[in-house]
């Protein structure tokens, strides 16, 4: 097992950067299925744009880039339950 051995200032800037970047994967998903259910589309390129702008600055943009993404790939159906 690995243990990171942090100091207070780097152990809150991890949870912060967790934490927003759990938000903005439930806020997009939470979006996109609000879509589907309503339209029965959904409107990937629009909800990328404005949650990447939301968050660009909170997270960097490489990283919600990265989670928009990977919210943008097909879920695994045998994961559904």
């Amino acid at each position: 097992m690995l243990r990171l051995l942090l100091d207070e200032e780097t152990e809150a800037g991890l949870r912060a950067l967790c934490s927003l970047s759990s938000k903005l994967w439930n806020e997009v998903n939470y979006a996109r299925r609000r879509q589907f259910f309503e339209t029965k589309r959904v409107d990937l390129r629009n909800t990328y744009k404005k949650f990447y702008e939301k968050y660009k600055m909170l997270i960097g943009s490489a990283t919600a880039q990265q989670i928009l993404n990977k919210n943008d790939e097909p879920g695994d159906p045998s994961s559904d339950c």
